[in-house]
């Protein structure tokens, strides 16, 4: 098992190698990118497409190598980049995204009704 301060990758890379599987072969299986496979080992959670997903890779990764997931991702401990905190910024950008659309759409609807209204004063009908 890796130590603490290597991350979950050492771990997960060992597994790979002592069952003598490749890169794309595990990529394959778990549905993800070769590249997001060599990520997971490198503990380079920057290289992968969305971060609020990397605990579930590790966790898939590790459950197909058959090692203990909790304790990965203990021992991977905030190497993961992922603690408490950020799972609820990450929710908290997405509320303030769905906030901003609904002020967007309200401001567009104050415009063309506004719009609307002003025609509608200055037409000759």
């Amino acid at each position: 098992m890796a130590e603490a301060s290597e991350g979950p990758g050492a771990a997960l890379q060992a597994a790979r190698e002592a069952r003598q599987l490749s890169i794309p072969q595990v990529a394959d299986q778990l549905k993800l990118s070769s590249a997001a496979v060599t990520a997971l080992e490198a503990n380079d959670w920057d290289r992968l497409p969305a971060q609020v997903f990397v605990r579930g890779y590790i966790r898939a990764y590790a459950r197909l190598m058959g090692l203990e997931e909790e304790q990965l991702l203990e021992n991977g401990g905030s190497a993961t980049g992922r603690e408490a905190k950020s799972d609820f910024s990450v929710i908290h950008t997405l509320e303030n995204r769905r906030g901003l659309v609904w002020w967007i759409t309200g401001a567009v609807a104050a415009l063309v009704a506004a719009i609307i209204g002003a025609l509608s004063m200055f037409s000759d009908r």
